[in-house]
């Protein structure tokens, strides 16, 4: 029975070093048999043990990150101070991060973040059609001709018609409405179109990523298959 020390193990497989391996064993990153192993002088046995690279790690160890951020209110999408508090500050200092689909200082909700700018252009590109979900409360009930409004794909903004787009009423004042495009202040654009003023928006869903446990302000790095999934050309 061959037994190594992790910090060594992970050094081998050419993950980082062994004082960096420490750190992410300390975070949390590594699984032993499908167990959180945040003991640092912790041995493996390299031929029986399953061990397990969460996310974090790999993403830290790579030259690009994924990152997934619950954007609250009163901070831009930006790194200037003119206008408010970077989301920036929210996050690690990553050389030449940027956002994914921008959302405005009174909004908040889902917001992706990489320094991978293919994956940048793919999630909000205007030829890859991804779903993206929001919640939305506007300051009178919502009417039929509100709904039909908003979803026949008849309302032109910027001089181009919009696509058809998909609504559920939560209740009086509020509904959830799937785009596939984006538009600069579009959601409170076509309202506006029927008279009605948007009081709060949140963005709730982007393909298939949805993280209803993400707290405002907080972020996580993405998982592989949501990685691949907003690199596909089309998805939900």
């Amino acid at each position: 029975m061959t037994l190594v020390r992790l910090n060594k193990y992970l050094k081998d497989m050419g993950l980082c070093s062994r004082r960096k391996a420490d750190e992410f064993i300390a975070k949390g990153y590594v699984k032993i048999n499908g167990e959180i192993i945040t003991e640092l002088g912790y041995k493996v046995n390299s031929e029986l043990d399953k061990v397990e690279i969460l996310p974090e790690l790999k993403q830290e160890t790579d030259s690009f990150v994924y990152i997934l951020l619950n954007k609250p209110k009163n901070y831009v999408c930006s790194h200037s101070r003119k206008d408010g508090k970077p989301v920036f500050d929210l996050l690690p200092d990553i050389k030449d991060l940027t956002y994914a689909g921008r959302l405005d200082k009174d909004s908040h909700g889902l917001l992706l973040l990489s320094n991978d700018g293919k994956f940048v252009y793919q999630a909000f590109g205007a030829e890859f059609i991804k779903e993206k979900e929001y919640l939305v409360r506007v300051d009178k009930p919502v009417t039929p001709e509100f709904i039909r409004s908003q979803i026949s794909g008849s309302i032109v903004l910027d001089g181009k018609q919009l696509r058809p787009a998909k609504l559920k009423q939560v209740n009086d004042n509020v509904y959830r409405i799937t785009l596939t495009e984006g538009i600069n202040r579009q959601i409170r654009r076509m309202a506006e179109v029927m008279g009605y003023k948007v009081l709060d928006l949140k963005r709730i869903r982007i393909g298939n990523i949805d993280d209803r446990s993400l707290l405002p302000g907080k972020w996580r790095y993405l998982t592989d298959k949501e990685i691949s999934q907003v690199m596909n050309k089309t998805g939900k």
